[in-house]
């Protein structure tokens, strides 16, 4: 799949052997696929010369997510080790085999790497994915951001998200998510199965990234990845840097299932999904959110929101099954 330059079993990478102010390449052997393929795990280290935290980005979770992994590129590509203090550490594509698929699914098992930590190192592929990225990457880090976008299907608005907890930790995500820089920062109901909740089953600091996503990676949107890169390793005392403190739009919802986009406003009939709403727009409940038609043209369903609050997150991509889910409205708390 990739020209690998360095290349060694995962169980026997420590971060002691990236010395101090040197950048490396590393490809992490986890498992071989089907068609005799390695599955590894592509690292990108930076240990700066003076002593600090480590922080941890992946991206490609979801292999039809772009904007994360050219942002993780890009900052590798731009850091001086000579200045920096602590590590970086950036995975641009965790999920390897629904990468190379472009797929939200690995293409062997067809499972959702974020749904099965902490997986199994004796299971399917995605399952051997999600263990060896928990045993042995994630305790490495101080904080953790997993970057996601829409991916093929839907626009998201931006917004750096974190699960609730009332402890140290919580008020640490909370600060980072608000640090990362973007208009929306929302703290949500823990969910099992991320690499979110990996995380807090380790006690280490994590937040999620959402990037408009539609398959594609804006310039623009890279830029902002980037730019909030920059800014936790700010916050960290990484770098030198300014960084948010307050954020334009914070909302926190502990209801059961809150931040569980692919669940909101499901579509009643396969078909060509027609938007009446856009991205972000406000909307009232029993507004007209879409229509869905046969191939022939024959009306099969309308979808009506089902409360009021603004469009987070809007299927783009025309075709439909039964099921999937149209679009998520936000309800924003009064003000």
């Amino acid at each position: 799949m990739w020209n690998l330059a360095e290349r060694l079993p995962i169980d026997a990478f420590r971060l002691e052997q990236c010395l101090p102010g040197t950048k490396r390449r590393i490809h992490l052997l986890v498992a071989t696929m089907p068609d005799g393929q390695p599955l590894t795990i592509p690292l990108l280290v930076v240990r700066g010369h003076g002593a600090g935290p480590v922080l941890l980005a992946s991206a490609a979770v979801h292999g039809d997510e772009y904007e994360g992994v050219i942002a993780i590129q890009d900052l590798f590509d731009r850091l001086d080790s000579e200045i920096l203090n602590g590590t970086f550490i950036g995975i641009p594509v965790l999920n390897g085999p629904a990468f190379a698929a472009a797929t939200r699914e690995g293409i062997w098992d067809h499972q959702n790497l974020a749904r099965v930590f902490p997986g199994n190192p004796e299971g399917s592929l995605t399952q051997r994915l999600a263990y060896s990225f928990q045993r042995y990457l994630l305790p490495l880090a101080d904080l953790y951001v997993d970057l996601h976008a829409g991916g093929n299907a839907y626009a998201i608005k931006a917004l750096a998200g974190y699960m609730l907890r009332d402890d140290p930790i919580g008020e640490r995500q909370r600060a980072a998510a608000i640090a990362f820089g973007l208009e929306f920062v929302w703290g949500t109901a823990p969910l099992p199965g991320r690499t979110l909740s990996a995380a807090a089953n380790l006690n280490i600091p994590a937040i999620y990234v959402e990037l408009r996503g539609e398959g594609r990676a804006r310039s623009a949107d890279v830029a902002s990845a980037g730019r909030g890169l920059g800014h936790l390793m700010a916050f960290l005392g990484m770098m030198p840097g300014a960084y948010p403190t307050e954020a334009p739009l914070l909302i926190e919802d502990r209801s059961a299932g809150s931040g569980h986009l692919q669940l909101d406003h499901p579509s009643p009939a396969a078909g060509i999904f027609i938007p009446a709403v856009e991205l972000w727009q406000l909307v009232e409940q029993g507004q007209l959110l879409g229509s869905v038609r046969h191939p022939d043209g024959t009306l099969q369903a309308t979808i009506t929101a089902a409360r009021s609050g603004r469009i987070l997150f809007i299927r783009t991509l025309p075709r439909v099954f039964a099921g999937d889910t149209v679009a998520f409205v936000l309800e924003e708390p009064p003000a």
